[in-house]
C-alpha cells in the first residue's frame, strides 16, 4: 500500500508530496514523530501514519519547521545508519534505487524550507 507526506510549500501553490511504501512511511512517520514537541500535534502525527498520511503543514510552528530541518538535514544519515544500513543493503538487488528513495525525501523537505521562505512563511518570514 502507498502512503503520502505532503510537505508544506507557503503560497506557491506548488503540489509536494512523497509517497512510499508501508515500510519505509512507518520508518518517516517514526523519525518525524521523534522531532514533535506539542502534544496534540504528537497526536495527530500519530493518528495521521496510521491512516497513511503525514500532512507536515498542518502542524504547529515550531513543529513544522523542526521536522523539516531535520527531514532535510538528519534524514539522510539516518536512512544510512537505521533504514538502510550496510548490512542491510549488502542482501539487496540493486540497493542505491531504494536508498535514493528513501533520500529524496530530505530533497523535498529542503524544497518546502525554501518555497515557505520565499512566499514568507514559517518562522523566517520577512517583515
Amino acid at each position: 500500500m502507498t502512503k503520502l507526506v505532503s510537505f508544506p510549500v507557503g503560497e506557491s501553490g506548488e503540489d509536494l508530496n512523497w509517497f512510499a511504501t508501508s515500510a519505509l512511511f512507518d520508518d518517516v512517520a517514526a523519525f518525524v514523530l521523534r522531532h514533535v514537541a506539542d502534544d496534540q500535534a504528537k497526536r495527530d502525527v500519530t493518528a495521521g501514519a496510521l491512516s497513511g498520511y503525514l500532512f507536515l503543514g498542518d502542524l504547529p510552528e515550531p513543529d513544522q519547521t523542526n521536522i523539516l530541518t531535520a527531514l532535510r538535514d538528519a534524514f539522510p544519515d539516518h536512512v544510512d545508519s537505521e533504514i538502510y544500513p550496510p548490512q542491510v543493503t549488502a542482501g539487496m538487488d540493486d540497493p542505491e534505487i531504494f536508498v535514493a528513495r528513501a533520500k529524496s525525501l530530505a530533497q523535498m523537505a529542503g524544497r518546502s524550507i525554501t518555497l515557505r521562505q520565499a512566499s514568507g512563511a514559517g518562522p523566517d518570514r520577512k517583515g
